[in-house]
């Protein structure tokens, strides 16, 4: 009885030797799909080594346990499909070819920032970046505005099925998808794409219980919790602003499939579709930072998304083997219980890191742009310093006013600053500090208003008596110095360069002469040689009259001059090549792009034998 019990569970010789034939075509096609994926750009930061967990031999691992077979025994000493799998290893070397394919601009120039460019390869990281605000019509007619509303409720609709898409192969939760559903909902019924990313911001906001723990984070105990809840949240930033971000190609599709709509009205459209442009950007740019400031919570979300869509191409497998006869109907379900059973997992707990990544959220003074300036022994004095200055902000925060005395500047460490002038956005994130120049300079005042944009703001607090501090340390200051002095060119001289944010950076990081600190030192321009004089005063002969000029001064020289300069000048030179060399140079562009995390390929998601192809792929 036993006897015969036994042989129903493992199966006759027979069938088992047709499920091994099974689990090898299943285990081909899954090798197959595991090099196509390390292949794509999109899954650059999986931990192949975890994701070990969800393949097939996994899976008949854990299947033999149960039945009490050799399976998997059989399967492994039989020969692989020839697939020649990237190693797991070689992770870190795809992603730094898809880095060295570009240069990596820091500034990003509203003019050269286009809807096209987002669909850009080239992997880059940006510190500014500059949005052109989205402009109407100041008067439109009613049945123009009936128009726009009924091209916004179409673009709203295919992101919902966008939205439904991703979640049914497995990129994102079931609970991520009701937060964006009801999202879109919302927004519908308004008619307003702004609305529907406004109410996405409102989850990256910290909770009232998240906020409260933040004011009694020197305890240990709450600071374990805090830490664990700060990765739950960031990790649900990531997925909604991913999810958004993903959708864009369905603006892209309506676009180039159904070029009558241009025709309706090709103003509106072009409006509606620039502000779908807008805001997904927006949404590029807020994952750049995602991305360099949380890279374990990165990681782990792009593991964890590409694990789900393995099981779900695993799970389609099983059923189309199923379906044509080479599985049994126990293995099937088996095997479907067991992919269930980790979806499932997944869906409710985070994959599990190896034991070697100690830390999930980065130390913040260790990410300061000016750390590995400063000498081993001098950091815990620092950020002992830096410490009580530290500060969350909640999106959507007024830190700065246009027009105001500014009598405290903020260091960004992680987040982005948005900065309203005139007719576009001005973006800040890492090592950017936002009001440092009308901190610095008593005569300035705020550039514009700066507020919180996206996600959480992650910064430090300047005041006057703290800069000073780091003006006097002189492995900082230079680093300062060059951000101050950046700030004000862009904000006050801009138009007398005629350089953009990212050209006039770079000139001052690379290309022009730093000046500090110099006893009674003579220095010689040629014609048409630019100063900046930040700090401190100069003198210089001139037309038979001895000349001294104070800071802030910003001046090209006619005629070859001989400055003489002390130890309370701070100045920087550079000549007019410098500037031809930035404004030609074509390797210095301002692309935004991010990996193509919009694309849903059907070799992605369904078997190449499967039969039922096209009608699978409908959804």
């Amino acid at each position: 009885m036993y006897e015969f019990i036994f042989l129903l569970i493992q199966g006759t010789p027979e069938s088992e030797t047709v499920l091994l034939q099974a689990l090898q075509h299943m285990r081909k096609q899954t090798s197959e799909q595991l090099y196509t994926m390390k292949h794509d750009k999109q899954f650059t930061d999986v931990d192949w080594i975890i994701l070990n967990e969800y393949l097939p031999e996994k899976l008949v691992q854990e299947m033999d346990a149960q039945r009490r077979t050799s399976v998997h025994r059989r399967l492994s000493i039989t020969p692989e499909h020839d697939v020649q799998c990237v190693p797991a290893d070689s992770r870190s070397e795809i992603v730094a070819r898809a880095v060295e394919s570009s240069e990596v601009p820091t500034i990003i120039e509203n003019d050269a920032v286009s809807h096209a460019s987002i669909s850009s390869q080239h992997c880059t990281l940006h510190h500014d970046f500059v949005l052109r605000m989205v402009g109407f019509r100041a008067a439109d007619s009613h049945k123009g505005q009936n128009m726009r509303n009924e091209l916004i409720t179409r673009f709203l609709t295919a992101l919902s099925v966008d939205y439904e898409k991703q979640w049914y192969i497995g990129k994102i939760r079931r609970s991520t998808l009701y937060i964006l559903m009801e999202s879109v909902e919302k927004a519908k019924h308004r008619c307003s794409l702004k609305l529907h990313w406004e109410l996405l911001v409102q989850h990256c906001r910290f909770s009232p219980f998240l906020w409260y723990l933040i004011r009694f984070n020197k305890i240990n105990w709450i600071n374990k919790q805090l830490t664990r809840l700060l990765f739950d949240h960031i990790f649900l930033t990531i997925e909604l602003i991913l999810a958004f971000h993903s959708a864009r190609t369905r603006m892209e599709n309506i676009r180039l499939l159904f070029p009558e709509l241009v025709s309706i009205d090709p103003q509106i459209w072009n409006e509606v579709y620039q502000e779908t442009s807008f805001y997904h950007q927006m949404a590029t740019y807020i994952l750049l930072d995602l991305k360099e400031s949380y890279p374990v919570c990165w990681r782990v979300e792009m593991t964890k998304r590409c694990a789900q869509m393995l099981l779900k191409y695993e799970s389609t497998a099983i059923k189309e083997l199923y379906q044509t006869g080479m599985l049994g109907e126990t293995e099937r379900s088996r095997i479907l219980e067991l992919i269930e059973k980790k979806l499932f997992n997944l869906e409710f707990s985070h994959v599990k890191m190896p034991k070697t990544e100690q830390t999930t959220i980065e130390n913040t003074f260790d990410l300061l742009f000016f750390v590995r300036s400063i000498p081993d022994g001098e950091k815990l004095a620092w950020e002992a310093v830096m410490k009580p200055k530290h500060e969350w902000f909640q999106p959507g925060k007024v830190l700065i006013e246009k027009g105001k005395t500014v009598s405290s500047a903020y260091l960004i460490v992680r987040g982005v600053v948005q900065c309203e002038i005139d007719t576009h956005y001005i973006m800040y994130r890492s090592s950017n500090i936002i009001g440092i120049d009308a901190l610095f300079s008593e005569n300035l005042t705020a550039y514009g208003t700066y507020s919180v944009s996206g996600g959480l703001l992650e910064a430090y607090r300047i005041d006057r008596t703290l800069l000073n501090q780091l003006l006097v340390d002189d492995n900082i200051a230079p680093l300062i110095y060059c951000e101050i002095a950046s700030h004000i060119l862009n904000n006050k001289y801009q138009q007398d360069l005629k350089l953009n944010r990212l050209q006039v950076t770079l000139l001052l990081q690379n290309r022009a002469k730093f000046y500090r600190k110099q006893n009674d030192l003579l220095i010689h321009l040629e014609e048409y040689d630019r100063l900046f004089l930040v700090a401190g005063s100069i003198s210089y002969y001139s037309k038979g009259q001895n000349l001294v000029y104070d800071s802030i001064l910003f001046k090209m020289f006619q005629t070859p001059t001989d400055i003489f300069l002390d130890r309370s000048t701070v100045a920087y030179t550079w000549k007019n090549e410098d500037e031809i060399y930035l404004f030609k140079n074509d390797n210095i562009n301002s692309r935004l792009s991010i990996q193509n995390f919009g694309s849903i390929s059907n070799n992605l998601i369904y078997p190449r034998y499967s039969a039922q192809l096209a009608e699978l792929s409908e959804y």
